[in-house]
């Protein structure tokens, strides 16, 4: 009898703590972690999949917990209402740390951090939307909440509407 309950109580136990590692994963996904609690943000997977189902285009921040570009980055990024506004026009990702992903395409010119990338409805980063009042060294690397507004708005120009679709007739045939 004793030995039953010290499993049912062990069993309880085990369920709590991976019903509470649960929602922290999709509260951690949700968290803007200092980029901005108003904005929705998914996590790679979930923002790649809604892309595609909306058309929308997604917007991907690249950053670290330790990063001083990062953190000082991140109020600007936050406060700002233009990036606020315009975030309804994507899908916007937010990935720290460990959650970065490894394939080449989202390093187009090294693994600086922070770094965004800015991605059509289908997944594909497309290299050639850079931070154009930035360092060319670093073209993916932006340190003002302007700079971030004017990304965005060259990738809404040039991956949501006719314009996308008429430069890529091609790829359904």
């Amino acid at each position: 009898m004793r030995t039953s309950l010290v499993n049912i109580v062990l069993f309880s136990s085990l369920h709590v703590l991976l019903s509470l590692t649960c929602f922290q994963d999709v509260v951690e996904a949700a968290s803007g972690k200092g980029f901005g609690e108003n904005i929705h943000w998914r996590t790679l997977d979930d923002g790649k999949k809604e892309a595609e189902a909306s058309g929308l285009p997604i917007m991907l921040i690249i950053h670290k917990t330790w990063c001083g570009a990062c953190k000082a980055l991140k109020p600007k990024f936050a406060e700002s209402k233009d990036i606020s506004e315009l975030a309804h026009n994507f899908v916007m990702i937010n990935l720290e740390d460990e959650e970065e992903p490894k394939d080449d395409a989202y390093t187009p010119d090294g693994g600086y951090i922070p770094r965004i990338l800015f991605l059509d409805p289908s997944g594909k980063v497309h290299p050639e939307i850079t931070n154009k009042n930035g360092n060319p060294n670093y073209k993916y690397f932006y340190s003002s909440a302007e700079q971030v507004v004017s990304g965005m708005k060259e990738a809404q120009e040039k991956l949501t509407g006719d314009a996308f679709k008429l430069g890529h007739t091609g790829d359904e045939l």
